[in-house]
């Protein structure tokens, strides 16, 4: 059957309570519109006879890209800026098609019969829900959930160095490093302005070695299915790309007994009436210690994105990483700017390895950033050949992931 590709990926923001009382802010230029059109990456899941629904009308370069790549789609324009895209999307738009949202809405829940309660798939996407699973479980890495300023300041004192998250904090956006009196001091004073209900995850902040994810999918009928490993790499507490682990990691996984803990994570969510793709972030310290569950994002994910291309790569005899650059772009340029300096760079679906810009449709001067996905056996090469086209092309480059 078909399928009608689409969704908002600030999910987060709709789940989250409106009562609830928010962290101070650290506000980055154009990053709610940067956030609005990365609908477009749900192309990479398409098969040709798919349906894509976005907020913005994609450009013809990377469209063009994305085909040459044999990534082919039926393409629809949603455009409402500011809201979720779902309420804008009549029932008619997805007649005859199965329905893959990126995450689960109220409003997507009224497109289709085959989607979770909203209510459910809300509260097993917060923070307090995943650590309270994580206790349960007598896992490491735990953090304390507090609900009052007094609860917050004594939860603080308990580790040398903290992280505090919003329950519905995505990508490092509704989470602050505690490590000195004046952030806790302006933290508490902005609890206290906002005089709502206080919900937050105070968690030590740990020496990483490395980030990586787990990525399953619970079938309607409650069981569940192993997608795969994802390696990501973060700046910060943020997202910025993602590439697949080592045959020796996935070894070490094994061994560690990792797996079954994804087992009693699927099996506790299928419990509690959700199903469709999840993802489980963990973390391995310096130390050894292994952290299996941070936190559990039920929806679609990069990481579940770069999994798929990796799958349409392998095929090739490549491997895929998904990563992120931001640059500064000089008058009159765009994404078709850019496309046009990777253009000796492009994967074309062969065995021949190349770049594939998989979004950006939005991105002008002054900037921004965009997604692609290196196709190689050989990252670090083929990356430094993206970043000397671009510059070359004459935009600065204002940060670049560097995929595991």
């Amino acid at each position: 059957m078909r399928t009608a590709r689409l969704g908002t990926f600030d999910a987060e923001k709709w789940w989250r309570p409106t009562d609830l009382a928010t962290l101070p802010a650290i506000s980055r230029a154009g990053a709610d519109d940067a956030v609005a059109a990365m609908d477009e990456l749900l192309a990479g899941f398409c098969a040709p006879a798919d349906r894509l629904i976005t907020r913005y009308p994609m450009a013809e370069s990377v469209r063009e890209g994305l085909e040459s790549a044999g990534i082919t789609f039926e393409h629809v324009t949603a455009d409402e800026p500011g809201e979720p895209i779902e309420r804008h999307v009549s029932p008619d738009l997805v007649a005859g098609f199965a329905v893959e949202p990126y995450a689960v809405l109220a409003e997507t829940t009224q497109l289709t019969e085959s989607l979770p309660d909203n209510v459910v798939v809300a509260e097993v996407n917060s923070k307090t829900w995943s650590n309270a699973l994580a206790r349960s479980m007598d896992l490491p890495g735990t953090g304390v959930v507090v609900r009052s300023v007094a609860e917050l300041s004594a939860a603080v004192t308990q580790f040398p160095s903290t992280v505090v998250k919003d329950p519905y904090g995505v990508s490092g956006r509704g989470a602050l490093v505690v490590e000195s009196p004046g952030v806790l001091r302006a933290i508490e004073r902005t609890l206290v302005k906002q005089d709502k209900r206080i919900e937050l995850l105070v968690q030590q902040k740990y020496d990483v070695q490395r980030d990586f994810s787990a990525h399953a999918v619970v079938d309607p009928d409650g069981t569940w299915r192993h997608l795969g490993i994802q390696v990501m790499t973060n700046r910060g507490l943020r997202h910025m790309g993602s590439s697949p682990p080592s045959p020796e990691f996935i070894d070490y996984l094994w061994e560690r007994s990792y797996y079954g803990v994804i087992d009693t994570v699927a099996g506790r969510l299928a419990a509690a009436g959700y199903h469709g793709p999840f993802g489980v972030d963990s973390m391995l310290m310096w130390d050894g210690t292994l952290v299996p569950v941070l936190e559990i994002n039920a929806r679609q994910s990069l990481g579940l994105l770069s999994l798929v291309l990796h799958e349409r790569a392998a095929k090739q005899g490549l491997a895929a990483h998904l990563c992120q650059l931001e640059l500064t772009i000089p008058p009159g340029g765009g994404i078709s700017a850019v496309c046009e300096a990777l253009a000796e760079l492009r994967y074309t679906g062969g065995e021949r390895e190349g770049v594939l810009v998989l979004n950006g449709s939005r991105l002008t001067e002054p900037g921004g950033r965009f997604y692609f996905a290196l196709f190689t056996q050989q990252p670090d090469a083929l990356r430094q050949r993206v970043l000397d086209a671009v510059a070359a092309a004459g935009m600065t480059i204002r940060g670049v992931v560097h995929a595991a």
